[in-house]
This record gives structure tokens, C-alpha cells and sequence, in this order.
């Protein structure tokens, strides 16, 4: 009983989260900070160059003054500064630093989005539907699920496993997936309401929760309220996951004053060590990329990428949707 409350609480704390950051979008640190290490750095002039050409100069009485110099005529190979030159390209060297901070940045970001959406929504809210399809199926009292769990009894050993083997994977890669994309989708809460939907249509009937084949909707039912508290819940998981990341990405600097305290998130590799082991694999394709194709995150972010992936994004859920309407058709009748 413990536990469902708990699951209760923080799933009530992640939809108020939802409500309250439902404005917020994912905000990508400033580009132009990355170009401040590598740009032109400002000369400073020397002692003897910093005295004026018109200084006074002292006359003896009855002296004759002295004729002007001529001022030296400057090189006619310079040219004048204009403010909007641009910076020196970096060297190799400074494109993998200035890359692998923004990759400190963006894994940053999606560690926190992963963790809290798993935390307050998903691990919770999966609890309860699982409570909820045990209530209204009494017949299936001390049944086993495919996930070789006990119907009706929600234990922490459970809840862990659920925790580890269900929820992180599944919340790390809709973040990742999420921080790729997140351009191609409106913002705020609409676009993360479309993300949660892209995630109902194309990945929930291929892989859960709503895998028509599933052999626990054959006596965890009735069939149309399972699939109404999976899409509530998978739905859910994009709104508050499109919220974390906005409400965190507008929190961490790009260069932190105090770095172990902005990156501490990434502690949580730690515990969980297949992200921490992607994040390195990440790290090292940043700095592999900064080095042969460091023009691929300005093409990236480009307007024709995102109009090609919005596209690509439309074209994906028309595919899928027979296979999602299939699913849902099956479930229910159950």
C-alpha cells in the first residue's frame, strides 16, 4: 500500500509539473558562445604604440617651433577592421573542445530529462495502470506476467525491476530521440504532446505497451481500459519529458561557474551504467565528428533539415498508424 501511494504522489507531482512548465521549450545553448575560444583575440597595444602622434612637445624659448612630422602612411596592403569580420576558423584542437563542451551540455540535459520524466511519470504511472488492470481483473489473481511479475501485488524488487529494465532504456532513448528532433516539433506542450503521440503510433504497438501480442491482456483487462491508461500514459511521458528539458536547458550554462556542481547529473551513469557506457560512445563520435565533418551540427540545424524531417516525422506515422489501429482493435476486443 505504501508503494501505491508513493507511486500516487509523484505521479500527481509530475502532471503538476506538466501544467506548470507547459509553456517551456527545450532552449539549446547559444552557438556563439561556442566561437568565443576559437575567435581572433584582441591585441593589445604596446606602451610605446599607446602614446598619441599629436603629444605636445616641449620648446625651448626663442627656439623656432619645429615643422609637423608627417604622420606614417599606413601600409597599403591594410585593411581597415570592420566589426563584422568574422573570427579566424578553430583549429582542430578547438573544434573538439568547443564540440565536447556542448556534448557535456546536451548530455547533461537529457540525463536530468530522462531521469525525472522516469521518476515522476513513467515508473509511477506504470504502477498504477498496472494496479488499476488488477482491480477490474480480480480473475487473474496471482497470475504471472510476461515480466514474470505477480497480478496484484506491487513489491519494490518489482518496481525496481520495472525501474531498470523497463523504464530507464526506454526514457533514456525518447530523450535522446527527443533532443535529435526537437526542432522538426512545435513548441511547449503541444510539442511534446505530438512527441508522446509519435511514440503511441510508431514505437508502443512494436514494443509496449501496446504490443497486441502480449499474452497479459488475456486476463489483465477490459481490453479498451487498458489501452485508454497506456495511451494516457505514454502521452504523458512526452508532455513531461518536452517540460524537464525545458525548464533544465534554460538552467545550465553552457560554461558553468562551478562545473562539478552543473554536470553532478552525469553521477547517474554511475548508478546506471549502460547510459553512462552510450554516453562515452557519444562523446567519442562528437569528437570524431568536430574532426572530419565539423560543418554536421550547422547543417543539422538547418531550415531544409527541419522541413525534411517533418516530413520524414508525417510520412513514419501514416506508415505506422494501420499497425497502431491493428493493436488497439485487437487489445480491445479482449
Amino acid at each position: 500500500m505504501l508503494i501505491v501511494l508513493v507511486c500516487i504522489a509523484l505521479a500527481l507531482c509530475g502532471l503538476a509539473l506538466m501544467v506548470a512548465w507547459r509553456r517551456l521549450s527545450l532552449t539549446p545553448p547559444d552557438a556563439a558562445e561556442l566561437g568565443a575560444s576559437a575567435g581572433s583575440r584582441e591585441v593589445q597595444p604596446s606602451p610605446a604604440e599607446s602614446v598619441p602622434a599629436t603629444a605636445p612637445v616641449a620648446v625651448p624659448p626663442g627656439s623656432p617651433l619645429p615643422a609637423p612630422a608627417a604622420s606614417a602612411a599606413p601600409p597599403a596592403s591594410a585593411a581597415p577592421a570592420s566589426p563584422n569580420t568574422p573570427p579566424a576558423p578553430a583549429g582542430p584542437a578547438q573544434r573538439v573542445r568547443a564540440a565536447l563542451r556542448r556534448y557535456l551540455w546536451w548530455a547533461t540535459v537529457v540525463t536530468v530529462a530522462c531521469f525525472g520524466t522516469a521518476l515522476l511519470w513513467s515508473l509511477p504511472a506504470s504502477r498504477l495502470v498496472m494496479r488499476v488492470l488488477a482491480l477490474t481483473s480480480p480473475h487473474a489473481e496471482g497470475s504471472h506476467t510476461e515480466a514474470e511479475a505477480l497480478v496484484g501485488t506491487i513489491s519494490v524488487d518489482g518496481t525496481l525491476s520495472l525501474l531498470i529494465f523497463g523504464v530507464l532504456p526506454n526514457a533514456f532513448l525518447s530523450a535522446v530521440l527527443f533532443a535529435l528532433i526537437h526542432r522538426w516539433l512545435p513548441r511547449g506542450w503541444l510539442g511534446g504532446l505530438i512527441f508522446g503521440s509519435l511514440l503511441l503510433v510508431v514505437a508502443a504497438p512494436i514494443d509496449d505497451p501496446l504490443r497486441a501480442r502480449n499474452p497479459d491482456f488475456a486476463f489483465l483487462g477490459p481490453g479498451w481500459l487498458a489501452v485508454l491508461l497506456f495511451t494516457v500514459l505514454v502521452l504523458g511521458h512526452g508532455m513531461l519529458l518536452a517540460a524537464v528539458f525545458g525548464w533544465y536547458s534554460r538552467r545550465l550554462p553552457l560554461r558553468p561557474a562551478r562545473p562539478w556542481l552543473a554536470y553532478a547529473p552525469l553521477l547517474a551513469a554511475v548508478v546506471y551504467i549502460p547510459i553512462g557506457v552510450l554516453l562515452l560512445i557519444g562523446a567519442g563520435a562528437t569528437a570524431l565528428g568536430a574532426l572530419i565533418v565539423p560543418a554536421v551540427g550547422r547543417w543539422w540545424v538547418s531550415r531544409s533539415v527541419a522541413l525534411a524531417g517533418r516530413i520524414a516525422l508525417a510520412l513514419l506515422t501514416l506508415l505506422a498508424l494501420p499497425g497502431f489501429i491493428t493493436a488497439v482493435i485487437t487489445i480491445a476486443a479482449r
